[in-house]
């Protein structure tokens, strides 16, 4: 068997382990199913399980008589002459069109998943979802059947690569141009749009255009990623793979877990998997993924499993675009933030609106998405406002100093079982904060406030630092509840100088004080003893209206 790529995606490992294991069923072998279920990470088996059972049967006992597939074999019209892809649900040849002598793209369903309705119903959702569709960069749908035990659907031939394929050839360790990008798709007119954000930007237009034309007719197409974007000969980009298109008006877009895309270009309404409803901005959200891989030459969310790519996704930002990387302007930053939006009604509000600004990018000038910004005033506005209301929200700012970014804002109730958000920065505010300011219930940093805190300057419930104020206080100048330190105030206090219910220091002043001068209800000095009273009652109605 084939050792595992550490850098290989989820989904890519799962077309290619099912393929494998077909393969090795087709030459009579017998393949231990438990080897393969091992090489994937646990949240992943349990389905993988069902589609290798499904594979076996099918195999044992095939719907109907089931014909090797070879160079030259006939399905209706068409002729098969080579393969040219396959993944875990089907497999692709190039074949002809004996009627009208053109190439076509046969797509063929593995016969072990027609055994399950649901597959064939996906495969023939595809067939009717593109049937509606009429646009020059939308793979055509010529026919669709069923012959010698296969479902098929024949399809336009695209000759070019894929967009994940031209990403592949891209260079990784220097700036990208135009000039890369035309290499690597064989358009040689994209070396003419300047720069490499232009040219891309280009390139995706004609795909903006096709969504745009799909959502119209109510089909939001769910699977939006570079794999699906081809490239025709003549530089035409095209969209393909429809298999979990949907009608907005759907019911079952209410996810349940099936349907749900390659997970690293989930929008966050589909990583919840069950309790969001997605629209034609999933699909603009899973563009902007795309655009954002394309100019940071990383996707912007990871994980070693299927489940660790979701929670990243549903409970964390992305870094930012212009701190990923220096290669695009702050105009395509701000189109990939607009794009990304977590809540769908900040997103771009339709395809339309994204296809302008990526013109603007195109053509170098000034997007919609970041004039709708405004400036830093507008943000911290923001951040604050949804900070006191209690709206989840997460702002990183772009500009850093040493590579830390200025501003990392958490704000919003955790959900139950969701991990404790962590902000850094120079001024942070998350459930753990590291900071020169640091804010929340557990803060590290200079000057810091919240629950626990360990700083310079603290204020919180416990804190440790050179000025420390809290319930439990330990530093040099501390009050509170209980503290401990140089110079301390409070219920109960340790120090050299004290003062307190029960002070214990060289200098304790207090209810009942211990060391060496003392002043306290041991003190039989009547107006020294009613100097401290008033001291104390003033202290103490100092910390209730803060308490």
């Amino acid at each position: 068997m084939n050792e595992d790529a550490p850098t290989e995606s989820l989904d890519d490992r799962l077309d290619r382990l099912v393929s494998e294991y077909s393969d090795r069923l087709a030459a009579g072998q017998r393949p231990n199913r438990r080897e393969y279920l091992d090489r994937l990470p646990a949240g992943a088996r349990p389905g993988f399980e069902r589609v290798l059972k499904m594979i076996e049967a099918g195999m044992a006992s095939p719907p109907s008589r089931i014909d090797p597939l070879v160079p030259g074999a006939e399905f209706g019209q068409y002729r098969l002459e080579r393969e040219v892809g396959r993944g875990g649900m089907a497999l692709v040849w190039l074949a002809r069109d004996t009627k009208l002598g053109r190439p076509v793209a046969l797509k063929l369903l593995r016969p072990g998943l027609a055994l399950e309705q649901r597959h064939v119903d996906r495969f023939e959702r595809e067939a009717r979802a593109i049937a509606k569709l009429h646009h020059p960069h939308i793979v055509e749908v010529h026919d669709v059947g069923e012959a010698r035990g296969y479902h098929y659907l024949a399809m336009e031939f695209v000759a070019g690569p894929s967009l994940a394929t031209v990403f592949e050839a891209l260079p990784i360790d220097r700036e990208r141009t135009a000039d890369d990008l035309a290499r690597a798709t064989g358009i040689a007119e994209l070396a003419q749009h300047g720069s490499f954000e232009q040219a891309i930007a280009r390139l995706l237009v004609p795909v903006v255009d096709a969504l745009s034309h799909a959502h119209e007719l109510g089909i939001v197409h769910r699977d939006v990623k570079p794999s699906n974007i081809l490239l025709q000969m003549d530089g035409r980009a095209v969209i393909a793979d429809f298999g979990l298109a949907k009608g907005d008006d759907d019911p079952s877009l209410s996810l349940t877990g099936e349907g749900i895309g390659t997970p690293y270009y989930m929008s966050p309404e589909q990583a919840h998997l069950t309790t969001k409803r997605v629209d034609h901005r999933t699909d603009i959200y899973s563009l902007g993924v795309t655009l954002y891989e394309a100019l940071a030459g990383r996707r912007p969310f990871g994980g070693q499993s299927f489940l660790e790519v979701v929670a990243a996704i549903r409970d964390t930002v992305p870094v930012p675009l212009r701190t990923s990387t220096t290669r695009c302007s702050r105009n395509a930053a701000a189109v990939v933030r607009c794009a990304m939006a977590r809540d769908p009604d900040e997103r771009y509000r339709d395809a339309d609106a994204l296809r302008l600004d990526l013109v603007a990018v195109a053509d170098g000038l000034v997007t919609e998405a970041r004039q709708a910004e405004g400036g830093v005033l507008r943000r911290v506005w923001t951040a604050l406002r949804r900070t006191f209301t209690g709206e989840s929200f997460e702002y990183r700012s772009e500009a850093t100093l040493f590579g830390v970014p200025l501003v990392h804002w958490i704000a919003g109730r955790r959900r139950p079982g969701q991990p404790r958000r962590v902000a850094r920065g120079w001024l942070a505010c998350g459930d753990t904060a590291y900071g020169l300011v640091a804010l929340g219930p557990l803060a590290v940093g200079g000057i810091c406030a919240g629950g626990a805190n360990v700083g310079l300057v603290t204020w919180g419930g416990m804190t440790a630092g050179l000025l420390a104020f809290g319930g439990i206080a330990a530093g040099l100048f501390t009050a509170g509840g209980i503290a401990v330190g140089w110079l301390v105030g409070g219920g109960i206090a340790c120090g050299y100088a004290a003062m307190g219910g029960i002070p214990i220091g060289h200098y304790a002043l207090g209810g009942m004080p211990i060391g060496k001068f003392v002043l306290g209800d041991q003190r039989q000095d009547v107006e020294a003893r009613e100097f401290f009273q008033a001291l104390f009652e003033s202290w103490d109605g100092f910390w209730s209206t803060l308490f």
